[in-house]
């Protein structure tokens, strides 16, 4: 992406549905008679139709600019032993985050000296835990926070989303009843993190996209090799991931994913476009998932997928499947976990999670002072 704002880099070039409007002045949009801004959610769903269908900062007009190729959200990956054994009646994680935090009890083992040895969810930590910006991203989603004021020039999720953020952080904690997650699991000088843990059986479930359960296979024998025992991919299962509601008209889940775009740079824009198209047909697409095992984007394709295990789950989920753009994912996910181990570590949670706010709008002031959607000059 920086290439393309130097003037050089490639025609097509992969682009993650939270970077828009950050390099919407870096692509080209398609132009179609047939793939429109108005048919595009006839193709594609929803999510993917809110984060390519931006408004042109040249003419302030909805275009397509970029083709997805598929659409990941997060769900929850459990060890089916550890659930039967510890919450028979049902044999899998509850459906709703009241109901895992109630139930964290049933999976808590520590040691004589204190020592956490066991845990129910892989929650609470920045430090030894890969996705805990996109957790909290999902928590605020879920509970309908906005992220940026209606201008979308500065941030102001803190004062609304600060009891989320304490829900993320009460798992690491050990006087709480809830208590699953430290370094006593796994530490954070520990590459894999979570899935460490999760492998060699010390938390029961943890949080991730589709391309974590191909990971667990290929991981599995080293982590064998520092562990005394480890489960099987035979013990693993996926489910939706756990909602604030119960109701299932507010299920909302953070979706992540990568679409195609065309560099307004390209000499050759056309015939990009027409790749792009081709890379995003049904048959290609098919084929990216027999390859990959991500899940679809398109509709056509939803129906066969949903017969397939562990993908089923994550296309059963794009239906609700939503995010919101994240003006600069690296500095942004760096403050949030940041707060996240600040918190850890003793500053009160409203302090973290509000410095994380004002970081970012200090980034915003700089890098976006007219808002993300500047408005366009006549």
């Amino acid at each position: 992406v920086n290439e393309l704002a130097e003037g050089d880099g490639p025609d097509v070039f992969y682009v993650h549905n939270t970077w828009f409007p950050h390099h919407l002045k870096k692509v080209i949009p398609l132009t179609s008679t047939t793939l429109t801004p108005t048919t595009f959610p006839n193709t594609f769903v929803n999510v993917t139709a809110n984060d390519f269908v931006q408004p042109d900062p040249a003419d302030g007009v909805n275009k397509v600019f970029a083709l997805p190729l598929y659409a990941d959200t997060l769900a929850l990956y459990y060890n089916k032993k550890d659930f039967e054994q510890r919450i028979p009646e049902r044999g899998k994680p509850a459906p709703t985050w009241d109901a895992i935090k109630e139930e964290a009890a049933r999976f808590h083992e520590q040691d004589s000296s204190g020592v956490l040895t066991h845990g129910e969810i892989a929650l609470g930590r920045s430090d030894n835990l890969h996705l805990a910006a996109d957790i909290i991203y999902n928590f605020l989603l879920q509970a309908g926070v906005p992220f940026y004021d209606s201008g979308f020039k500065q941030a102001q999720f803190a004062s609304n989303g600060v009891q989320y953020f304490e829900y993320f952080l009460s798992f690491a904690f050990g006087q709480n009843k809830n208590y699953s997650w430290s370094t006593d699991l796994v530490s954070a000088v520990q590459p894999l993190g979570e899935i460490e843990a999760f492998l060699a059986g010390k938390v029961a479930s943890i949080i991730g996209y589709s391309d974590m359960y191909q990971r667990f296979s290929i991981e599995l024998k080293n982590v064998k090799s520092r562990n005394s025992s480890v489960i099987s991919m035979g013990d693993i299962d996926v489910t939706p991931l756990p909602q604030l509601s119960s109701n299932d008209s507010d299920y909302k889940v953070w979706a992540s994913y990568y679409g195609l775009a065309v560099s307004r740079n390209s000499k050759n824009s056309q015939e990009a476009w027409n790749f792009v198209q081709f890379l995003a047909s049904q048959s290609s697409a098919r084929l990216y998932h027999q390859k990959t095992k991500r899940p679809a984007a398109r509709r056509d394709l939803i129906v066969e997928q949903k017969k397939e295990p562990i993908t089923n789950v994550f296309v059963s989920q794009v239906g609700y499947a939503n995010s919101f753009h994240i003006f600069d994912d690296q500095k942004f996910n760096a403050i949030l976990n940041d707060a996240i181990q600040a918190a850890v570590n003793g500053q009160s949670f409203k302090e973290a999670f509000s410095g994380a706010q004002t970081k970012m709008n200090d980034l915003l002031k700089v890098d976006a002072p007219n808002g993300l959607y500047p408005k366009v000059k006549k």
